[in-house]
């Protein structure tokens, strides 16, 4: 019975590999979708690769292949730089793709020293070959492969969309590795940033001592508030971070008083014109202080505009209605409720009642009304 001939579109099986290696960006995940395509496209016994771990400076099996069996053994996972098929591709020249190829029949009975320790090596791989995949003059990698279940030869055509391939992915696990190092440095950055905005929030805290229950009540109060406004469908689509901005500019939306003199901050009773005007800057001077940095510009606007009013008559820029931003709103709702319902030195807190009467009759007024009921209606649910 004669065996039927598969032919097989190299150029086509190149570019879809091409094409799905574009969206990976994770490197394990890329080495395996590799190996699939090589052994589904060769019909391979099976195929591994050795990675570069540059931290550790040796080469790691990250994953195999294949029918099993023929798989590297889970034990021989790591290969230093002195192995001798990675000697052997640090001696030639990456330019020179005809180098690059190691063929287990080419060294099979040579008496080069370097060979016949190449020889075990393939032994203990189980490989009939192994390709090399250069950046510059590094070798990123090296993949072994099993041989062919009909038992042929590697074919010309075979060995160049190989050779293509291997450049292909050298290009995209630079890629993966360029977006895990990104990744790992927006967390470190968002690490660095969110002790910033603790360090901030204890210098608050450390002038005036009313500020610390404050604030930790003005954040759950204010994210109950949003949470209500989802339920409503209320949040604008554009307001894609809302939370996680409403919980720092929360925490911070009282910073400015770190500029207000502890004379007036810690009063032992109501505040005279000229004291309110100087209290009044708060909101100004904590904008000032967070406007140099960069993550800070969407929580910014919760601390500069929390005591906007909806009818026009806050400050400190008189801005109504939508003029406020939607942060700004929330917490002008939450930051009014909390300081309704503290005691101060110069009078008792209101009732949670009383409180929550007030905010209802100044839907339209001082808050907007969507925002009072939202949290109206948290108000409902036992939420507040």
């Amino acid at each position: 019975m004669a065996i039927k001939y598969i032919h097989i579109d190299y150029k086509k099986e190149l570019e879809k590999a091409a094409k799905q290696m574009i969206f990976i960006h994770h490197s394990d995940t890329l080495v395996k979708l590799i190996l699939r395509t090589i052994v589904r496209t060769l019909n391979l016994e099976h195929a591994s690769l050795i990675l570069y771990d540059e931290a550790r400076d040796i080469y790691v099996a990250h994953t195999s292949s294949g029918k099993t069996g023929f798989k590297i053994p889970k034990g021989l996972t790591k290969i230093s730089k002195d192995n001798p098929v990675i000697r052997y591709f640090m001696s030639i020249d990456p330019k020179n793709s005809s180098q690059g190829w190691i063929l287990f029949s080419a060294i099979q009975f040579s008496t080069n020293p370097l060979h016949k320790e190449m020889r075990n090596q393939f032994f203990l791989y189980n490989a009939k070959a192994c390709i090399p995949g250069f950046f510059r003059d590094k070798v990123i990698f090296a993949l072994f492969l099993g041989g062919k279940f009909d038992g042929e030869d590697f074919l010309p055509e075979e060995l160049n969309f190989l050779s293509v391939l291997s450049s292909d992915t050298v290009m995209a696990i630079q890629n993966a590795w360029f977006f895990q190092d990104l990744t790992e440095q927006l967390h470190k950055n968002k690490r660095l940033f969110l002790q910033t905005v603790l360090a901030l929030s204890s210098a608050i805290e450390a002038k005036d001592h009313y500020t610390q229950g404050h604030t930790e009540r003005v954040i759950q109060y204010s994210l109950v508030i949003a949470l209500e406004l989802k339920v409503m469908g209320k949040i604008p689509r554009d307001e894609k971070n809302l939370f996680e901005n409403l919980r720092i500019s929360s925490l911070l939306h009282d910073i400015g008083k770190i500029g207000i003199p502890e004379r007036i901050l810690n009063k032992n009773g109501v505040l005279d014109n000229d004291e309110k005007k100087e209290m009044n800057k708060h909101p100004l001077i904590g904008a000032n202080i967070l406007k140099g940095i960069d993550e800070f510009q969407e929580p910014i606007l919760g601390v500069k505009y929390h005591h906007e009013r909806h009818d026009g008559l806050g400050y400190p820029e008189g801005l109504k209605e939508e003029q406020i931003p939607l942060i700004a709103q929330i917490i002008a709702v939450a930051d009014a409720f909390d300081a309704m319902t503290t005691d101060r030195s110069y009078r008792k807190g209101l009732t949670r009642e009383t409180a929550i009467r007030i905010i209802e009759d100044e839907r339209n007024k001082q808050f907007n009304p969507v925002i009072a009921d939202a949290f109206l209606n948290a108000c409902k649910k036992g939420k507040v």
